[in-house]
């Protein structure tokens, strides 16, 4: 008995001497591993959500260690259960922590190396000296398949520390259950190709498993997109690779349809050893009957992908939402596959009532105090000032901090972003109450795929304005397309305009400024209604006493609405809402600018201009500047860079009808510029425009 034990145990000990870890290449995924994690990648403290937690310090001029990590769940690196873990400044993760003594260099080198512990996952290569470069932990998905990530905060390069204009975010990615290593390529910006990693594990001093191209291997995501969208990763698995190993790794088809027949497509990945000719395609929907399509004449190699389209198509009437997930079996006729952990990929499709173009909704958290908060706004606006602006909806929220705060902050404003959006830091944007990021970090491509979502409401929204008994009325009908649960209406006053809260950061002018959220940030809760029918819900509110200007945004200073109110020209107001979930998802339905209806002492501009266009909106060459005049009258029209520097000034005698004025652009730098227009009468206008190269 006691010699069959030591043979047992000399096979479990030959069979650990011979496993080793194999990686899978996943390149331009657009994804995270598992799709778990979805959060944005920014500094901590500067739009990385609160609940990730800082493990490791900023501005390390020497490489250093964090403090001792206890994993959060069962895990086991090269076959052998580890418990404790440490990483270091030079993007070192290691396990064996009591031997783990002077943190490993900033310069990088070829794995395996005598600097790095035994027991490793290396992105060798990044330097966390800058001021915003943290090590941030988080969990992701429930047990038993959660995810710890480790992530490098907008790290730097070697020698070259990150100082806001280059930066890089990494990731390693630890996966309960399947103990599978992810090394993850989330964001690099500013960099050149210099900018390369030593990426891989090791096991000890001899025996290492690198990324094909380290220790030059260099970021694949180079776009300042801080979603999952440019992301790839490496995944590193314990064992041998199997002959067969077949993954959906997505499901193509579009997430919002009518119902009727809708076709289901997707991609497989071989990640096996073996070509593969055929197989057996499953979709289920909401986990019921297995709907089989045999597939032949195929060919897909090893780590290549292949485009499907299931021979049988969905049939769904009711709206609603629904899971739907393939895999694929039976790989070369009778062969199983070997690695079943990845086999299936599930998706939410819906079924819509009838497909309604979205408007979507931006909401940005910012201050005439906040510096950041100046470029954010200037790159946002640098997108939809080029766009029809019935085509999206945009509100500010000026907030009381950092210093003293914006004077034209407001308990609403406060609440939006504290109480209902749990935000703690700004600038930052929520795009249709989900996307939630930097302003800074807003894309036309990010405008575009907010566009792309089909609304589950109709809205029209119509109001009346005052501006005498300076009283506001909207009227704003809707209809939902989708089923729906804890609906409200968000209704806003909003001036176009404002200059007089002009603090510390640079800004001179502020577009669409929260005055009113009706009733209140609460909003109206509509009640259920079927779907395509239509319901209407009025709100009304009329501003009180007379203007003051706060001189910051402290809680004692905070506008009272009950006996004062901030509005600088109530001919400016705006009114626009949206219907959102007020649940746990907080998505955005459907949004909208309110149609002005009629209106009450307010003239459109004066008696002698009628209406001003400025076009081409971007200008590159020429800029011309279109008046509409009722009589003669003398107009003054300045081109100003966005400081309020003037650059070129012109007085004409323009007649009635049609005066054009124009500017030669093509000197100037990109940017933005204002050309204001003045009458005789003192009345004066400002129109924004872009410059472009």
């Amino acid at each position: 008995m006691k010699k069959l034990l030591q043979l047992f145990l000399l096979i479990c000990i030959s069979q650990v001497a011979n496993a080793q870890y194999y990686y899978l290449p996943f390149s331009g995924t657009g994804q995270n591993p598992g799709n778990l994690n979805n959060d944005p990648e920014y500094p901590v403290g500067g739009g990385l959500p609160v609940d990730w937690t800082a493990i490791l310090g900023p501005t390390n001029a020497t490489p250093a260690w964090s403090a001792t990590q206890t994993l959060p769940f069962s895990f086991s690196f090269n076959g052998v259960a580890v418990t404790q873990f440490k990483v270091s400044s030079s993007a070192i993760l290691t396990f064996d922590v009591a031997s783990a003594l002077a943190a490993p260099t900033y310069t990088k080198a070829a794995l395996p190396s005598a600097l790095i512990p035994d027991k490793s996952v290396c992105i060798w290569g990044l330097a966390g000296k800058g001021t915003n470069d943290n090590v941030a932990t988080k969990i992701f998905g429930s047990s038993p398949n959660r995810q710890l990530w480790v992530e490098f905060t907008s790290f730097g390069y070697g020698a070259t520390a990150s100082n806001g204009t280059n930066y890089t975010y990494w990731s390693i990615v630890l996966e309960e259950t399947t103990n599978k290593i992810f090394i993850v390529d989330e964001r690099t910006g500013g960099y050149a190709t210099t900018a390369l990693v030593s990426a891989g594990i090791q096991v000890n001093a001899t025996t290492a498993y690198s990324v094909a191209g380290s220790p030059a291997l260099a970021s694949q995501a180079t776009t300042a997109d801080p979603t999952p969208a440019d992301n790839s990763y490496y995944e590193f698995n314990y064992g041998t690779q199997p002959d067969y190993d077949l993954s959906v790794s997505d499901i193509t088809t579009t997430p919002y349809l009518l119902g009727g027949n809708n076709t289901i497509t997707g991609t497989i990945k071989n990640l096996g050893l073996s070509t593969i000719t055929s197989l057996t395609l499953v979709y289920q929907v909401n986990g019921g009957s297995a709907v089989i399509d045999n597939v032949t004449g195929i060919s897909i190699a090893p780590l290549t992908s292949y485009s499907f389209t299931h021979s049988i198509p969905w049939n769904e009437t009711i709206p609603g939402a629904y899971n739907v997930s393939c895999k694929a079996t039976n790989l070369n006729g009778t062969n199983t596959d070997q690695n079943t952990s990845n086999d299936s990929y599930s998706k939410t499709l819906n079924i819509l009532y009838s497909i309604e173009q979205r408007v979507p909704l931006f909401e940005i958290f910012t201050s005439s105090t906040c510096p950041p908060c100046q470029p954010g706004n200037a790159n946002f606006h640098s997108i939809v000032d080029t766009i029809n602006q019935d085509e999206f909806v945009s509100v500010k929220y000026q907030q009381n901090f950092p210093g003293n705060g914006d004077p034209y902050t407001t308990v609403e404003t406060i609440n939006r972003r504290s109480s209902y959006y749990a935000i703690n830091s700004i600038p930052r944007m929520e795009n249709d109450g989900g996307w939630d990021g930097n302003a800074n970090s807003f894309t036309y491509a990010l405008y575009q795929s907010a566009r792309a979502v089909p609304a589950a409401y109709k809205m029209i929204g119509t109001y009346t304005a005052d501006t005498i008994t300076k009283t506001y009325s909207a009227m704003v009908r809707y209809s939902p397309l989708f089923p729906s649960s804890n609906v409200v209406l968000n209704a806003v006053i909003a001036e176009r305009t404002t200059t007089m809260n002009v603090q510390s950061n640079g800004e001179t002018e502020f577009y669409h400024v929260m005055k009113k959220m009706l009733p209140d940030e609460n909003g109206t809760v509509l009640g259920s209604i079927a779907l395509g029918a239509w319901d209407s819900v009025s709100v009304t509110y009329t501003f009180n006493g007379n203007y003051r200007l706060p001189i910051d945004g402290l809680t004692a200073n905070i506008i009272d609405n009950a006996t004062e109110n901030s509005v600088e020209e109530f001919s400016d107001l705006m009114m626009m809402g949206w219907l959102q979930e007020s649940n746990g998802s907080k998505q955005v339905l459907q949004a909208g600018n309110f149609v002005l209806q009629s209106a009450t002492g307010i003239y459109p501009m004066n008696k002698s201009i009628n209406s001003i266009v400025v076009y081409p909106n971007p200008a590159t060459d020429v800029a011309t500047v279109e008046i509409s005049l009722t009589d003669v009258e003398k107009i003054t029209i300045q081109l100003m860079d966005a400081s309020g520097k003037k650059i070129e000034l012109r007085q004409i005698d323009g007649k009635s009808g049609i005066t054009k004025s124009q500017f030669n652009v093509k000197g100037l730098a990109a940017g933005f510029y204002n050309i204001a227009i003045s009458d005789s009468k003192h009345n004066s206008f400002v129109r924004r425009i872009v410059v472009a190269k």
